[in-house]
C-alpha cells in the first residue's frame, strides 16, 4: 500500500421566512460597505431601530448570524472555513495538483500575498461584517424595554458570546486586529489595530458577560422554549470557549476549572465514535444548522474522494505524516478517515468525520457541523493539568478519550490503543497531548494550525512540510497578511511583518 505524501429533515427549527427577511436586512447593512470598518451611511436605522422593537424580529437577527456562518462556508471564507484553509496551511492535508488550485494553493504553500483577497472574500471582511450586526445587537439589546426581558437577556448573552468567538479567531489568524465594539460608522472609519493581549482581554470580558446572561438550557427558535437541538450557544458553550481562551493564554488553573464545568454536565458524554458527528450527539456542545439545500455539511461533500483518487473537484487528501500519527488500534483512523485505492495501486486517505455527501433535493438532515464538542474539553483539561504538574490527572483525561477510541483486540493488534501510563512525566506528556489533539481534532476549526503556533513547534514542523508542499517556510507566515485593500481604505491599519 502506498500513502501519498506530497501527500428525514422532518422539521427544521429555523423559521426560513424570518431568516430570509433578516438576511436581507443584514445584506442591506453590508451591501454598501467597501470594507466593514468603513460602513458608509448608518444602516442601523433598518436593523437597529426597527428590528429590536419586537421579540420575533430581534430573535431572527441573531438567528440570521448562525445562518450566515453555516451557508456554504468553505466557499465564502466565513470562520468555519478554518476547517479547510488552516488545515491546508498546516501539515494534515495535501493539495492535489496545486497549480490548478489557485484558490487553495497560496494557503497550502503558505505563500499568501497581501493582495490575496483581490478576487474573493477573506476572514477579515466576512467576520467584521458579522461583528457589525453583533455590535448593533449588543447596543440595541442593552437596556431594551421593548422586548420580553427573558428574550432580551438570552439574545444579549448570545451576542456577547458571538463577539468573543469572532475576535478569538481574528486574533489567532491575524494577530493584532482593530477592536471594533460599536456600530458607529464615524468612529470606525479609521481605527488602528489593537494588541492581541487587549483583544484577548475583551474576549474574556465578553465571555464573562455571556456567562451572566445564559444558562445550560438549549433555546429553541423563539428562545422562550427549550429544545434538544444544540444550535444556539448556551452557558456550556461559554464555558467551553473560556477554557480554550484560558489555555491559549497559559492560565492553566482557570482553563482546568472552565473545562471541568463542561465535563461535569450530565448532558454530555464521550460516546461511540460513529455517533460523534451526528446531529445533537452526546459530545456536541454547539453546532450550526445546515441552511444550504442538499447539504448536511460542506465537509461531507468537499473532503470525499472519488474512487479514482483526488482530482480538480476533490483535490484534498491526508498527508502521510498525519496518517502515520495514528497508533495501532485507533478507531479514529478507521472511523474518521476513509481511503480509496486507484487502479494504479495508489492509496489516498481523506477526512471522513461527516458521512453525508451533497444530495440534490434532499431535505433529510442527520448531521450538523459541530463547532464545540466535549473531547476538546478533555484535551484542554489534560494539557492544563499537565502544565500544573498534575500528570496523573492529565493521563486520566487522555485515557478517557483513548478508551472511547479503542478498537476491539485482534490477533494482529492484541492491545489496541493502550492506556497511557500514569507515571509519565510532564515532559513526556507534552508531545503525547499534541499528538492526541492532532488525531482527535483534525479538519476542525483550525486546531492543528493554532496548536503548532502556540506550542512553538511550527517552524520545525512546517520547514519539513514545505518540502512536499513546494513552498518556503518563514516564521512571519504564522500570521496571515492583512488584505491590502483594507489598508488602502484605512490608513490607520498596518501590515503584518514580513508581507
Amino acid at each position: 500500500m502506498k500513502i501519498f505524501n506530497g501527500i428525514t429533515m422532518k422539521k427544521i427549527d429555523i423559521n426560513y421566512k424570518k431568516l430570509l427577511l433578516v438576511i436581507g436586512v443584514m445584506a442591506l447593512a453590508c451591501s454598501g460597505c467597501r470594507k466593514f470598518l468603513d460602513v458608509g451611511t448608518p444602516i442601523t436605522k433598518i436593523s437597529g431601530n426597527n428590528a429590536y422593537n419586537d421579540d420575533a424580529t430581534a430573535t431572527a437577527v441573531i438567528t440570521g448570524l448562525y445562518g450566515q456562518l453555516s451557508n456554504n462556508y468553505f466557499y465564502s471564507t466565513y470562520l468555519p472555513a478554518t476547517s479547510l484553509f488552516e488545515e491546508l496551511s498546516a501539515d494534515n492535508l495535501v493539495l492535489f495538483d496545486p497549480p490548478s488550485q489557485a484558490g487553495f494553493d497560496s494557503y497550502y504553500k503558505n505563500a499568501l500575498e497581501p493582495t490575496y483577497a483581490a478576487s474573493g472574500e477573506t476572514y477579515w471582511r466576512t467576520t467584521y461584517q458579522l461583528l457589525y450586526t453583533i455590535n448593533t445587537a449588543i447596543v440595541e439589546l442593552t437596556g431594551n424595554k421593548n422586548l420580553t426581558p427573558a428574550v432580551s437577556k438570552r439574545l444579549l448573552g448570545e451576542a456577547y458570546f458571538l463577539r468573543a468567538f469572532c475576535y478569538f479567531y481574528l486574533v489567532n489568524i491575524y494577530g493584532d486586529v482593530p477592536l471594533v465594539l460599536t456600530p458607529d460608522y464615524v468612529k470606525n472609519i479609521a481605527i488602528p489595530r489593537t494588541s492581541s493581549a487587549l483583544v484577548y482581554d475583551k474576549v474574556s470580558d465578553d465571555l464573562a458577560q455571556a456567562e451572566k446572561l445564559l444558562d445550560y438550557n438549549y433555546a429553541a427558535l423563539d428562545v422562550t422554549k427549550t429544545t434538544s437541538d444544540r444550535l444556539r450557544p448556551n452557558l456550556a458553550a461559554v464555558n467551553a470557549l473560556q477554557a480554550r481562551v484560558y489555555l491559549y493564554r497559559n492560565n492553566y488553573s482557570a482553563a482546568e476549572a472552565a473545562a471541568t464545568k463542561v465535563i461535569s454536565l450530565s448532558i454530555f458524554s464521550l460516546g461511540n465514535l460513529n455517533e460523534v458527528f451526528l446531529k445533537n450527539s452526546a459530545e456536541t456542545i454547539w453546532a450550526l444548522q445546515p441552511v444550504t439545500s442538499g447539504y448536511n455539511t460542506v465537509e461531507g461533500q468537499f473532503f470525499k474522494l472519488n474512487s479514482d483518487g483526488p482530482d480538480r473537484d476533490h483535490p484534498i487528501y491526508a498527508s502521510a505524516s498525519f496518517v502515520n500519527s495514528f497508533e495501532k488500534g485507533d478507531g479514529r483512523k478507521t472511523g474518521w478517515l476513509s481511503s480509496v485505492t486507484t487502479t494504479a495501486g495508489d492509496t489516498y486517505f481523506y477526512p471522513d468525520k461527516y458521512k453525508v455527501p451533497f444530495i440534490d433535493g434532499s431535505t433529510e438532515i442527520t448531521e450538523y457541523p459541530i463547532v464545540l464538542r466535549l473531547s476538546e474539553q478533555y484535551l484542554i483539561r489534560a494539557e492544563a493539568r499537565n502544565e500544573q504538574g498534575n500528570s496523573v490527572g492529565a493521563v486520566a483525561d487522555l485515557n478517557a478519550i483513548r478508551s472511547r477510541s479503542r478498537l476491539i483486540p485482534t490477533p494482529a493488534v492484541p492491545d489496541p490503543l493502550p492506556a497511557l501510563r500514569a507515571s509519565l512525566s510532564k515532559t513526556e506528556l507534552k508531545p503525547l497531548i499534541m499528538r492526541e489533539r492532532r488525531v482527535e481534532l483534525f479538519a476542525e476549526w483550525g486546531h492543528r494550525w493554532f496548536d503548532l503556533k502556540r506550542s512553538e513547534t511550527i517552524d520545525a514542523v512546517m520547514t519539513e512540510a514545505e518540502v512536499y508542499k513546494g513552498g518556503i517556510w518563514e516564521h512571519f507566515k504564522t500570521l496571515y497578511p492583512v488584505p491590502v485593500k483594507e489598508i488602502l481604505l484605512d490608513p490607520a491599519l498596518t501590515q503584518n511583518q514580513g508581507y
